[in-house]
């Protein structure tokens, strides 16, 4: 189970992974943990979501870890939620009672609404998406993952905790159930813990606007070097 009740609260558990080269460090910053998608999220911090997506994840960051002779810790954290998660398929009543939602329990017309949701971003933009590109909305994050913002800053969406979704990484050829936790949400992360290395400390400090430009910026050769692969 990925949520657990808890003392009358309810916990998810995502995971990620930390790439470094040379000595393990003896602390690490849960904000630079951050799976590496094939272009950031801004505002928004990506995880692994999901037993499966999970193992997956672990696997492909072993093989990146080879490939380009790093070494890499897992990072469990728990998102402390104010509702239980859903059992049933998401529709649009249901958003305002929860603050988790995942693009593998959307039921029609809450894939309806959410195609309308990024319809009008695009709009906003200039571009005009044909019916097969909303038609799989998932699909269209994959491609431009910035577009989850719209999800964010939505005023039926932004006290959503964690977003679920397959997403495009670079450590994996293959999609990876990922869940984004938005920054201003950054204070519901309750614990992290470091898997492979206990005596690692995770710290919990928020990202920083700085920080996130940095992330956003492409070609940064020394971030990469320090903190593991990042989207280019």
């Amino acid at each position: 189970m990925s949520t657990t009740e808890k003392q009358d609260s309810f916990v998810i558990e995502l995971s990620s992974v930390y790439f470094y080269s040379g000595p393990q460090p003896r602390s690490i910053a849960l904000k630079d943990c951050g799976i590496p998608l094939t272009a950031p999220i801004p505002g928004a911090f990506p995880s692994l979501y999901g037993y499966q997506s999970k193992q997956d994840g672990f696997m492909a960051a072993r093989a990146y870890a080879d490939k380009n002779r790093l070494q890499f810790t897992v990072v469990d954290f728990l998102v402390q939620l104010e509702h239980k998660q859903n059992p049933l398929m998401m529709k649009p009543d249901d958003i305002k009672n929860h603050d988790f939602v995942s693009f593998a329990r959307m039921s029609r017309s809450m894939m309806d609404d959410l195609q309308e949701l990024l319809k009008d971003r695009l709009a906003a933009e200039g571009i005009t998406p044909g019916k097969a590109e909303l038609a799989k909305p998932h699909l269209l994050l994959q491609q431009r993952p910035e577009l989850v913002t719209s999800l964010m800053e939505s005023p039926d969406w932004e006290h959503m905790k964690v977003i679920a979704y397959p997403a495009k990484t670079t450590i994996s050829e293959r999609p990876l159930y990922v869940g984004v936790l938005p920054h201003t949400h950054w204070d519901s992360i309750k614990e992290a813990t470091c898997r492979l290395n206990p005596n690692m400390r995770i710290t919990l400090e928020p990202p920083t606007k700085q920080a996130e430009q940095m992330k956003a910026s492409v070609g940064d050769a020394a971030s990469m070097k320090d903190r593991g692969p990042r989207s280019r």
